[in-house]
């Protein structure tokens, strides 16, 4: 394997041949590159539930004679003449004299930066069109990331119609049912540990033929079996019972990108709606 194949092109070449444990792996680099380069193989084994030997047995399918050599063609791609990125975010250069202090402020960096920079991809754009001009959208969020598929549901709703919250309280998911000859779009929300009806949901809607969404963190190994529109954001494991950062900076541009490509239309109903607040006397002023 020669020094200009990085980390993300070996696996890209391997697809389908990774098992479902170097397919975590997968998606952790995928989300994170520099991790090869910052993260002992024992820190990155524990994040992702593996064993080191898993590890080490991932980069030598991949071609690298091991987690050294994989660590080193890196080095040279990054820091080599051809370089154009190297995050400094998780760089130890003293400057913080609270270390805890300078952790939090790095990931929530990185976060805010991952959702930045997803905004400028394809697919991204993809999802911002299939979210403004589906006939219907379903969003739902699993454990504590209900609360964030609640605020994106409700504040969707101000822009179109045809928003629901799809709960699963009845069980059976029945808001999944869209009418015939209309189409739809499920816009799934959940981090590690995912739900258990993640990928059963994801399944149902593809079945049906509604497009599937997911905003996760980067450990999230399930959903590229079932949907194209994966959208990964750094995790932020060093804070207690987060509410991640980046996945709510990337609802609120998904939110701002919708709004502008509805153009009008969004704006007519902003107005509608800002009437019947003041029919009923929402607000103070």
């Amino acid at each position: 394997m020669k020094n200009a194949e990085i980390l993300a092109e070996a696996i890209s070449k391997m697809g389908s041949q990774l098992t479902q444990k170097e397919k975590r792996i997968a998606a952790y680099f995928q989300t994170r590159p520099e991790a090869v380069l910052v993260e002992s193989n024992s820190d990155i084994a524990q994040k992702l539930g593996i064993s080191p030997m898993t590890l080490t047995r991932f980069f030598r399918k991949l071609g690298f004679d091991g987690s050294a050599d994989a660590r080193q063609q890196a080095l040279h791609k990054v820091y080599g003449p051809n370089s154009y990125r190297i995050d400094k975010r998780f760089e130890s250069d003293g400057k913080h004299n609270d270390r805890q202090f300078g952790t939090d402020h790095d990931v929530l960096h990185a976060s805010i930066d991952a959702a930045l920079e997803l905004r400028e991809t394809k697919l991204w754009k993809d999802v911002v069109e299939l979210t403004a001009t589906s006939d219907g959208v379903g969003v739902t969020g699993f454990q504590t990331m209900y609360f964030l598929a609640d605020g994106l549901c409700r504040r969707l709703a101000y822009l179109r119609d045809g928003v629901q919250l799809i709960d699963g309280i009845d069980g059976v998911y029945a808001g999944l049912l869209p009418n015939k000859g209309r189409s739809a779009t499920l816009v799934i929300i959940d981090i590690f540990r995912y739900g258990a009806h993640g990928p059963l949901l994801a399944k149902l809607a593809r079945a049906r033929g509604i497009n599937v969404v997911v905003f996760a963190d980067e450990f999230c190994d399930w959903a590229t079996e079932f949907t194209p529109y994966v959208l990964r954001y750094p995790a932020e494991t060093n804070f207690a019972l987060t509410m991640p950062q980046g996945i709510n900076a990337g609802l609120s541009l998904l939110l701002q990108d919708v709004n502008v490509l509805l153009g009008s239309s969004a704006q007519e109903r902003l107005k509608e709606l800002s009437k019947a607040q003041d029919h009923f006397g929402l607000f103070l002023d």
